[in-house]
């Protein structure tokens, strides 16, 4: 039996779920790229796995697939179908563009050279490792380390942002409602008095104002990641939205959730949002105009 477990550690979670249900049912479907069945037993040495490959462009993702990495990973089942839609769909670039994808242990598919996909088993094909996300390094767990210190610290940086403006509002409301202060025995000094403090009044925000909050869940290098997953969410109801911003020469996009929020419910949003997501969240708020 493959040592899967340890093999997710090196390459995306959906190639090494998709290669367990595989092994497990013999048959699997991958979305707009075709079927593949194992034909016989699977050997247990370094001989390749018996595969038939039927490429299919029209082809919908196994639901059983679905729902064993649904059941893997916890998620609700319509954040899975919308994940590994964006997974195969970054799989298809690569093989559209001449490149090979590898699913994990079984083999290869690519594209010949009349455009039609193909499966190429490990003896015939040995390209460097490719999946639909980059293969995470050593070296890349120490920065993730670092990436999560950092982050937290900003969290806590925009936390603290968001208590001095809330602090500033409170302080700016109680000195408006202050009343003015005027001679006795003048008239028009009181009547003038009465209506500033109408208009005051009239002016004051109350507690029910909001910021707008940019609840960031995901941060992508791919520009089609950040189209389709953000076009997805829509579809469920959500006001997801992402921008983009350059590293070293490198452009990056950060998705993001757009909601009014109360300063003293980004916390609860927050933890909601990562919930759902499974991921952290990081918060920004948007600049007043």
């Amino acid at each position: 039996m493959l040592d899967l477990q340890h093999k997710k550690i090196l390459v995306n979670r959906f190639d090494a779920y998709t290669t367990e249900y595989l092994l497990e049912n013999k048959e699997v479907t991958l979305d707009k790229i075709g079927t593949i069945k194992i034909l016989g037993a699977a050997p247990t040495d370094e001989e390749n796995i018996p595969v038939q490959f039927m490429p299919d462009r029209k082809a919908v993702t196994s639901e059983g697939l679905i729902k064993y990495i649904a059941e893997k990973t916890g998620k609700n089942k319509y954040l899975v179908i919308a994940d590994i839609e964006s997974h195969f769909a970054q799989a298809r670039e690569f093989i559209n563009i001449g490149k090979s994808y590898e699913l994990l242990e079984i083999g290869f598919i690519k594209t010949n050279n009349t455009g039609v996909y193909e499966f190429l088993p490990y003896s015939k094909n040995k390209p460097v490792r490719i999946t639909a996300q980059p293969v995470t390094h050593s070296k890349q767990n120490n920065n993730r380390s670092i990436i999560q210190i950092i982050s937290l610290i900003i969290v806590i940086a925009i936390l603290a942002g968001i208590g001095w403006q809330a602090y500033q509002f409170f302080k700016k409301k109680n000195s408006n409602q202050s009343p003015v202060i005027t001679t006795a025995d003048t008239t028009t000094n009181t009547i003038a008095q009465d209506t500033t403090a109408k208009i005051d009044t009239s002016a004051t925000h109350t507690g029910n104002d909001s910021l707008n909050v940019r609840y960031i869940f995901e941060i992508t290098a791919s520009r089609l990641r950040a189209l389709t997953r953000t076009e997805q969410l829509k579809k469920f109801g959500n006001n997801a939205l992402y921008d983009s911003s350059v590293n070293n020469n490198a452009t990056f996009y950060n998705l993001y959730i757009l909601k009014p929020t109360l300063p003293a419910d980004t916390l609860m949003v927050k933890d909601s949002m990562a919930k759902f997501f499974q991921k952290d969240i990081r918060l920004e708020i948007e600049p007043l105009k």
